[in-house]
């Protein structure tokens, strides 16, 4: 578990889901945004699940002049498969198929006492293992009892499936600017490593740093002579951390810097 303050406002913070989650939001408000989806808010006092492998632009926006606080709840395999078998015998239906929606839902009055208790009786910060398991296990009940469409037992479900491939053209287009691995294109991707660098060269007849370096700088040379932006700014944009980084490989690719190209753009 981690409690998570924000004293300002965080924008399109770009986030690698690993492990699943449930976030609680206790003050302000989380939007979230997947190139697959609209946006997705979720208000104070209410719980958001998100599954693994799943990679997302999140805003963190604080109530008014207050503060951005959520409980970050992280589920490993494990207390999942606990949950899910000692809920099936409580199930005589069978689960409907999975939509492509965010689980979100409002907290009851009985997960509200929940969270209070947490914070009361483990605000400092000291856990063990076993409990812990324990308040996890508690907290997926408590969900489970709400659930009267069984959204939340469908999105675990879906969780514990392997995820089928996507198609890496598609993928790669949206995503290429991104900070990612190359582990997390190839578990985005539903690959393993090997297979997704061997996919990609298929589909691309060039190995994957090879395309994500031509990718940006192609991009970092339209925008800048098409957009009022400095050098950092465009740096970002395109991926880069490391500004300087980006000016050399700029100057490589090209012969100048990105900042004579944007003299030359404008003159």
């Amino acid at each position: 578990m981690l409690h998570k303050t924000l004293g300002g406002d965080l924008v399109g913070k770009e986030i690698y889901i690993s492990t699943p989650l449930i976030v609680y939001i206790l003050k302000g408000k989380q939007i979230i945004e997947r190139s697959d989806l609209a946006a997705t808010t979720i208000p104070e006092n209410h719980l958001l699940f998100l599954p693994k492998d799943l990679y997302l632009v999140s805003d963190y926006v604080r109530d008014g002049w207050g503060e951005f606080e959520a409980i970050l709840f992280f589920l490993d395999e494990r207390v999942i498969e606990k949950y899910l078998q000692s809920s099936a015998a409580h199930y005589d239906q069978p689960i409907r198929s999975s939509t492509q929606v965010l689980f979100t839902t409002p907290a009851t009055p009985q997960i509200l006492r929940f969270i209070d208790a947490l914070k009361q009786v483990y605000g400092d910060g000291h856990q063990s293992h076993d409990l812990l398991e324990l308040k996890l296990l508690e907290l997926l009940h408590l969900l489970a009892i709400q659930d009267g469409k069984r959204s939340f037992l469908t999105a675990l479900t879906k969780f514990n499936k392997p995820n089928g491939k996507r198609d890496i053209r598609s993928f790669m287009e949206k995503h290429y600017t991104s900070n990612l691995k190359l582990e997390d294109y190839a578990q985005l991707t539903g690959r393993s490593l090997s297979t997704f660098i061997r996919d990609f060269k298929q589909a691309y007849k060039a190995t994957p740093n090879q395309w994500i370096i031509e990718k940006r700088l192609e991009k970092a040379r339209e925008l800048l002579t098409a957009k009022n932006l400095s050098v950092r700014e465009v740096a970002s944009e395109v991926g880069y951390d490391n500004v300087s980084y980006f000016i050399r490989a700029f100057k490589k690719k090209y012969g100048v810097t990105p900042k004579q190209e944007q003299s030359l753009g404008i003159a």
